[in-house]
């Protein structure tokens, strides 16, 4: 039933009918990274590429034109489902480009944990997209979430307000996603951060029809190429290489009791919906 919506595409135009566009997210820090390079050593899919963050902004101007339609937006449409129509074909339009200048494999496998809070948004508009989320324990997540503010901020002060700020973005990343799985059934694969670096991943994706994926080919095949800035604030040890359990309870060694209870109050709800807790 999975592989049925692989399946080249007749009733649509444009090369959007040979591929299938394949959306990798998460909150930041939750391992989408490492969880993109796997799927993107498939053999069905385009090599390692860098975020889509520009794609996700052409998402904005189809919520802008969708909240201000009654005000403004009608009139330069006949309707609602004209407007969205019209937005869809661009989204398409772009992925098409993408997918051409990626290789034009089976599959596109583009990767932006902003995108994260606007899955349910992409699903409606573009019916034949795909979404594989990575989720984490919000106490390793944001305690690297910490790990990256004190490296930006050499070494200063982490403050109760920030960490509560990480904790709302946890809770908007992942709580539209909690609200969403039933009209996401099929479409979507929830992956446990344990599960990728465990290897329980490579089961979860060829269940989810990427077939089998070799360990080895990770990084192997890239487009974008995965080595960090040694200045990047945002990288770690772990970029470019293969997936480590080195990171899955770290957390230990920079929450304090107090910050650790603080996260599990505001982000345990979401997290358990999604199983990662």
């Amino acid at each position: 039933m999975l592989r049925s919506f692989f399946r080249r595409r007749s009733d649509k135009n444009g090369p959007i009918s040979e591929f299938t566009p394949l959306f990798v997210a998460g909150a930041p820090r939750s391992g989408t990274t490492i969880l993109h390079a796997i799927v993107c050593a498939s053999h069905r899919t385009n090599g390692y590429i860098s975020e889509c963050s520009y794609f996700t902004a052409l998402l904005h101007p189809l919520l802008v034109g969708l909240d201000t339609f009654d005000v403004h937006t009608r009139y330069h449409f006949p309707s609602r489902d004209a407007f969205v129509a019209h937005h869809a074909d661009i989204l398409r339009n772009e992925l098409g480009r993408i997918w051409q200048y990626a290789g034009s494999r089976e599959i596109l496998a583009l990767k932006d944990p902003m995108l994260t809070p606007l899955i349910p948004h992409v699903a409606k508009v573009l019916p034949e997209s795909r979404f594989i989320v990575s989720v984490r324990d919000p106490r390793a997540t944001i305690s690297s979430r910490i790990e990256v503010l004190k490296r930006e901020t050499q070494g200063g002060v982490v403050t109760d307000a920030q960490i509560q700020a990480f904790c709302a973005e946890y809770v908007h990343m992942y709580g539209t996603i909690a609200n969403s799985l039933s009209d996401l059934e099929g479409r979507l694969l929830l992956v446990d951060y344990r599960d990728v670096v465990n290897g329980e991943v490579f089961e979860k994706l060829a269940a989810f029809d990427l077939g089998n994926i070799d360990a080895e080919a990770i990084w192997a095949d890239t487009i974008a190429d995965p080595t960090p800035s040694a200045n990047d604030p945002w990288a770690t040890s772990l970029h470019g290489k293969k997936p480590s359990a080195a990171s899955v309870y770290r957390y230990r060694d920079v929450l304090d009791d107090r910050t650790e209870q603080l996260i599990m109050d505001a982000c345990g709800p979401v997290a358990q919906v999604l199983g990662a807790i």
